[in-house]
């Protein structure tokens, strides 16, 4: 087996050598052959000091990419070591829109800190707007620096435009990729593709190239997920933020969809484990067993109530102690069918590929496969249960064993599609369908149903 060799791992070594050479005008030259991104993947590597130091001598438009690919832990290490005089040095080169959406990352115990080192007049005033919006909106994520043009505008004026717009930020080529039309009030009138703008003759008006963004707008009170599927769907590099009347008011990034995709999937794969996004990054026992216990405490509960059920029946197990041991192959595969199809509707809520209107028909869908599955498994439990107790508990035992099976693995199925569509219509997060409380409500009803067959027909 071919073992991949990460990147950094290739740098790494003469970085360090170079820093204890305290050789800095070669490792300047040396890291201007290195992406920052992968720098910032083996910054780990690194000791504080090194960090530090590293830091400091790379130029500020890559420092800023490293640190904010950095992890929180670290931001807050590199802020602590840099000191107020280092942090306000590097806020002071940052131009003011590109203040903003790096505080948008940091937890608020460091933004306040860093609020009172901003000196920038402009950059507080977009600290005060984005902090305005609520968290994880549209509002909250944009970046508020974009280069607006006139329709009355040539061509020639436009591009002068984005040259003196594209040597004010640091790294986000993006915010340029797509030019912004608006009217005098600030009204977005549409778009124009950079690369059309530079192939247009000198004289031609900004009127003659603008297209549509109606099908692209992002309201600015508009959900992070909601305009991240936006602009996935359309596979745009940047999408306009709107207010209610319509005017430009930010930019969203495809860099930050990104972020919020991945971000998503990381909650959506926590809730669904019963934990939080959290415990996949700190592995630290103690908040791990705090993260755990609430939704473990709903799992536990509702085994309590299947301990109630067979106690209720304990008549019927007395008599046919047979069917003990077919419960925890009943509730096992119960669970794992209303698993997967909690997880193809979390899915494909999340996508956009499903709407709350699609609830019945996913629902009967699933309902079907849970029933097919069911029938299946069950006609092969069945043959099994009369292998081991047909001499003893005769068909009726097997066939109770069999429906069992069937009426577990289709309730399970219509349950787990059903949870994601109930909670999403109550303001809460799909993702907390699946996982213990599928598993839970799966086994009480399971539970409950073959007990009550057994009463019926073998008592």
């Amino acid at each position: 087996m071919t073992k991949t060799v990460k990147t950094y791992a290739l740098f790494v070594p003469e970085i360090k050598q170079l820093l204890q050479a305290k050789d800095l005008t070669t490792l300047k030259s040396f890291l201007r052959e290195i992406n920052p991104v992968d720098l910032a993947e083996g910054w780990k590597e690194f000791s504080r000091e090194e960090q530090l130091a590293l830091f400091q001598v790379l130029p500020m438009r890559r420092a800023v990419v490293v640190f904010e690919e950095l992890e929180v832990e670290e931001q807050t290490a590199l802020l602590n070591a840099l000191g107020d005089q280092g942090t306000n040095q590097m806020m002071s080169e940052l131009p003011p829109g590109e203040v903003a959406h790096l505080f948008r990352k940091l937890p608020p115990r460091v933004t306040r800190r860093l609020t009172n080192l901003v000196k920038k007049q402009e950059a507080i005033e977009r600290l005060e707007k984005v902090a305005s919006y609520p968290p994880k909106t549209a509002g909250a994520l944009m970046h508020t620096g974009v280069a607006r043009l006139k329709e009355s505008m040539t061509a020639s004026q436009a591009l002068e435009i984005v040259r003196t717009v594209s040597r004010s930020h640091v790294h986000e080529d993006q915010l340029l990729s797509t030019l912004y039309v608006t009217n005098g009030s600030g009204h977005l009138l549409g778009f124009v593709p950079l690369q059309n703008l530079v192939a247009a003759p000198h004289d031609a008006k900004v009127s003659e190239l603008i297209s549509s963004t109606r099908a692209i707008e992002v309201p600015v009170t508009a959900n992070q997920e909601e305009a991240a599927r936006l602009v996935a769907k359309y596979n745009l590099l940047s999408a306009p933020v709107v207010d209610e009347e319509g005017r430009l008011v930010g930019v969203l990034l495809v860099d930050d969809v990104l972020d919020i995709l991945k971000q998503e999937a990381s909650e959506d794969i926590a809730k669904m484990a019963g934990t939080r996004p959290e415990e996949l990054k700190r592995r630290f026992a103690r908040r791990i067993f705090v993260f755990r216990l609430p939704w473990l405490a709903v799992a536990i509960l509702g085994q309590f109530i299947v301990s109630l059920v067979i106690k209720y029946f304990q008549g019927t197990l007395q008599e046919v102690v047979a069917l003990a041991s077919f419960f925890p192959l009943i509730a096992a595969m119960g669970g794992n069918v209303g698993a997967q199809s909690a997880t193809v509707a979390v899915r494909g809520l999340a996508t956009g590929e499903l709407r709350q209107e699609d609830w019945l028909k996913t629902i009967l869908i699933e309902c079907r496969v849970g029933l097919m599955l069911g029938v299946t498994y069950g006609v092969v439990v069945g043959l099994f249960a009369h292998l081991l107790y047909g001499d003893m508990q005769g068909k009726i035992f097997s066939a109770v064993v069999s429906i069992g099976m069937v009426t577990s693995m289709t309730v399970a199925a219509t349950l787990g599609s059903l949870g994601p569509f109930v909670l999403k219509r109550f303001g809460a997060d799909p993702a907390t369908a699946t996982g213990p409380m599928i598993t839970t409500i799966t086994d009480v009803l399971s539970t409950s149903t073959y007990l009550i067959l057994a009463t019926l027909f073998l008592l």
